[in-house]
């Protein structure tokens, strides 16, 4: 007995080991992304342009100005990163807001002025739209508060007052939900023995809440956004952290894949479609092997387009933006609806076979 508990002992203490070494691995797979990318990890910027180049911020609005917020709102971050705006003001009243290039899905910002967003400050003084209180868009609640927080920001900074660089906590209704639905499935099971009933309601709030209404998930864009910017003081960023504890250090603790299995709300999805029938294919141990091997085949591909800056967009259109049905790419919600068809006849097909962002948080280096 001694020995078997020696062997477990050593078995536990190298596992550890493995996980610590795979964490860092996949740290600097998203650094090193973040830096190709974005030229900046956790918000310091290795961009060696020209000060000169740097748009210059009005100060004075006189009869007709433009509004630059690329310098005053360079810490509001979106879902993808910063959105710099600028604000066309005619006899000191706002005319449009106009998005500069950034790092947001395009479908967010579609969503933003069919909800009425980007023209929310039309027609405003300066003064009124710095006290305007405008709604975040549903389903695109991070690209709003980070425009929301850039018109405030230049707007005050355009009036002379002190800009607000945090852009505020970004509070709402549907972050404060999904960060208590996000609680709820990385706490109980640890500390509760959970019925399976329990199981079924997770996975309706990781869908309902998580996927539809809030959008908030462990993708690419959200993880590089995080590396390149770190952590913003809003309600958004507060999320993105709690989601990727539950994401990476989780497996430290003998807990791997625990967010594919208790928050992701696609495989969540896939699991109460594959509730509907009892009867299941069952595929032969060859064909998994292949499944499996294509899987890692197609996260090195994917990974080799992010860090040579060719086909990068992919990251626009991975799976879990086909919740954001408004202003997802039909493509996509075509490909997530036949991936839940399947999963009424096959465990979790797209988690199994396909995920990259499953791929990255359930890699594990080699070991002899």
């Amino acid at each position: 007995m001694p020995q078997v508990e020696t062997h477990l002992n050593i078995s536990g203490k190298r596992n550890r080991w493995v996980q610590i070494g795979s964490l860092i691995v996949v740290f600097c797979i998203m650094a090193s992304l973040a830096l190709v990318r974005d030229k900046s990890l956790f918000g310091y910027s290795f961009d060696d342009g020209n000060a000169g180049d740097k748009p210059e911020t009005v100060h004075m609005v006189t009869e007709s100005e433009v509004i630059n917020t690329s310098e005053v709102g360079a810490k509001i971050s979106g879902y993808g990163g910063p959105v710099p705006l600028e604000i066309y003001v005619s006899a000191g009243r706002i005319d449009s807001v106009k998005p500069l290039p950034n790092s947001e899905t395009p479908g967010f910002f579609h969503r933003l002025y069919d909800e009425g967003v980007m023209s929310a400050w039309n027609g405003h003084t300066l003064e009124e739209a710095a006290a305007l209180q405008v709604d975040a868009a549903s389903g695109a609640t991070y690209s709003s508060n980070a425009v929301i927080g850039n018109v405030r920001a230049g707007v005050k900074d355009a009036l002379g007052r002190k800009t607000e660089r945090s852009g505020g906590f970004g509070v709402s209704a549907s972050l404060i939900v999904a960060l208590l639905v996000i609680i709820a499935g990385a706490v109980i099971p640890l500390i509760v023995h959970v019925k399976p009933g329990y199981k079924i309601v997770q996975d309706i709030l990781n869908v309902a809440v998580l996927g539809f209404w809030a959008g908030v998930f462990i993708d690419y864009a959200m993880m590089l956004n995080f590396f390149a910017h770190g952590f913003t003081y809003t309600m958004a960023g507060l999320v993105t952290v709690v989601l990727l504890v539950v994401g990476f250090i989780y497996p430290l603790f003998n807990r791997p894949g625990y967010y594919c299995a208790w928050i992701c709300p696609f495989g969540s999805l896939q699991e109460l479609a594959g509730k509907i029938s009892k009867r299941k294919i069952k595929l032969p141990h060859s064909t998994l092997q292949v499944l499996n091997s294509f899987r890692r085949v197609l996260w090195v591909v994917l990974l080799g387009f992010l860090i040579t800056g060719i086909g990068y967009q992919w990251i626009d259109y991975e799976i879990f933006t086909a919740f954001l049905v408004k202003s997802a790419s039909w493509a996509v919600i075509g490909i997530g609806l036949l991936f839940v068809i399947l999963s009424i006849f096959l465990n979790r097909p797209f988690c199994r076979f396909v995920c990259p962002t499953g791929t990255l948080l359930r890699l594990r280096i080699p070991t002899k």
